[in-house]
């Protein structure tokens, strides 16, 4: 069972984001949803957790102080644990690699978080959605060309 934020997010950055991708763009986020509550939590899982407040009708880019947010009594290591019945949804966000997952509960979180490998990912599972994410959208079909070709490697590996 995990006791902190940076144990979280150590966790889901690890299972979630391939060797290869030293992109912060593409850190698993997640958001944390509360009853009676327009401000959010946000998480963004790095090596680091970086934990920030969005207000209800806050752009992309903006956040709100913890003093000025419904958190205002919690520290930010603190408030998801003190909190955590009163969730009432966790959204993982789709960015890069990763696909767009949400939870009802903590307890749900927390069971899907007990199935994460902390060893990481391996690349040959994370790397169909890198490539379709690369030539989504390009012409000519890109994922026809890039299915051939690897087609043709195994193939050739076998001869």
């Amino acid at each position: 069972m995990v006791k902190t934020n940076a144990e979280i997010a150590r966790r889901v950055y690890r299972a979630l984001k391939t060797p290869s991708d030293d992109n912060p763009r593409t850190d698993p986020i997640l958001a944390f949803h509360f009853k009676g509550k327009d401000d959010y939590i946000m998480m963004r899982c790095n090596k680091n957790p970086e934990v920030s407040i969005k207000g209800k009708d806050q752009t992309a880019g903006e956040v709100k102080f913890f003093a000025y947010s419904d958190f205002a009594d919690y520290h930010e290591a603190e408030v998801l644990f003190r909190m955590r019945d009163e969730i009432e949804l966790i959204e993982l966000y789709r960015r890069g690699a990763v696909e767009a997952k949400t939870f009802d509960s903590w307890q749900s979180f927390m069971q899907w978080l007990d199935t994460l490998d902390e060893n990481g990912v391996q690349i040959s599972l994370k790397l169909p959605c890198l490539v379709y994410a690369a030539v989504r959208g390009q012409q000519p079909s890109m994922q026809n060309f890039i299915v051939e070709a690897i087609k043709s490697a195994i193939r050739k590996q076998g001869d």
